[in-house]
């Protein structure tokens, strides 16, 4: 069935701020949920989400922004029938408490969560060198059939901002005082953010960082029959692994029984699969799609998330905050020339866009809820 990307509320028949939610909850549901601002303090509102077809990023933001401002009005509210990736969303973001029944804010607190929720005070150490003559080009490459088309964007860059650019490609967090330019996984990009002052710029256009759980081919187990067995991932202050061990809870497999081996990169992980030093991985899906034949011919698909949650972002260090719409400009016209249009291909991109402020929040919601 194709999905729509219409949002309508529908009252309920003969029960007051009772409604039924239909369609797609995006940024542009903003406008069809303004009424319900207006209802009376002290009501009990209850929300059907049976046609909800897709939450992303931002239309979680308004949700919980419309929730807390009926929370300050002493009106209760409850959400029901919501599918497998909507309800993991909710969970993720702490919005399991409104799930009619406590079904997902029960959750919320035991093995959905695979950390318990950490409030600390980083304090931003924002970089305040002077911008230097030489930029540095740091990038986590989504897969690794990307790397040559990386240096053409980096030549590209050099070219239409007149400045010498140096590449390289992340094998670790980004050291904030030498890194100038970054495109950087979900919670690398919120590191940088929160604690060195890095503005977020554009994001892939019509993409998010999705996983998927994979075993041997010969393994004929389903998901939740791995229980205490040894899971490969790149790491664990990762979005890859909160959104896997998410994926095994609502399967059913209890992920805090599991064992975690953190290889460093999704590569080494496949490795250790193939070669039976653990059971299961978890791994960006478009790294997936990007394995050769002999490795996809070699390991099972279990699962894999829907959420249209995280993507990686393209970021610029404080000191460069001048030439951000400059920047910005010079991605967005990638699209409209054919060298351009040729690098997009070469790194597995359609096109740049600018991240919606509701995406940041959410995802920085996340990443200060689950990593230290």
């Amino acid at each position: 069935m194709a999905m729509t990307n219409t949002f309508t509320i529908q009252p309920v028949s003969g029960k007051d701020y009772h409604y039924d939610f239909i369609g797609s909850i995006d940024a542009q549901a903003s406008e069809t949920l303004e009424p319900l601002y207006g209802l009376p303090a002290d009501a009990y509102v209850l929300l059907d989400f049976s046609q909800v077809e897709r939450v992303n990023s931002m239309g979680l933001s308004l949700l919980l922004k419309l929730f807390e401002a009926w929370e300050r009005k002493k009106i209760k509210v409850e959400v029901q029938q919501l599918d497998r990736m909507v309800s993991m969303l909710f969970k993720i973001t702490g919005l399991g408490r409104f799930v009619k029944d406590g079904k997902a804010s029960a959750a919320d607190t035991t093995s959905a969560n695979p950390e318990p929720p950490r409030h600390t005070d980083h304090k931003t150490v924002v970089n305040t060198m002077a911008p230097h003559d030489k930029l540095n080009f740091v990038a986590s490459l989504q897969s690794g059939q990307q790397l040559t088309g990386w240096y053409l964007l980096n030549t590209y860059l050099q070219r239409r901002m007149k400045k010498a650019i140096h590449f390289e490609q992340a094998t670790d967090t980004p050291d904030a005082n030498t890194t100038d330019l970054l495109f950087a996984k979900p919670f690398e990009a919120c590191l940088m953010i929160k604690q060195y002052g890095f503005v977020p710029v554009m994001r892939p256009l019509a993409e998010a960082d999705e996983v998927v759980i994979l075993t041997r081919a010969d393994d004929a187990r389903t998901l939740k029959d791995y229980a205490q067995v040894c899971v490969g991932t790149a790491s664990k202050d990762s979005f890859v692994y909160l959104l896997g061990r998410f994926l095994c809870d609502e399967n059913g497999l209890d992920s805090s029984t599991l064992r975690f081996d953190f290889s460093g990169n999704e590569i080494k992980a496949l490795q250790t699969l193939i070669r039976k030093k653990c059971d299961l991985v978890f791994m960006l899906k478009k790294t997936f799609e990007g394995l050769s034949s002999f490795s996809r011919n070699n390991v099972r698909k279990l699962d894999e998330s829907q959420t249209d949650f995280a993507c990686h972002l393209f970021c610029i260090a404080p000191q460069l905050t001048a030439d951000e719409n400059i920047i910005a400009e010079i991605l967005l016209a990638m699209e409209d020339d054919g060298q351009g249009r040729q690098i997009l291909q070469d790194i597995q991109i359609q096109g740049w866009s600018k991240p919606e402020q509701g995406e940041l929040n959410m995802l920085q919601m996340v990443y200060n809820r689950y990593i230290v």
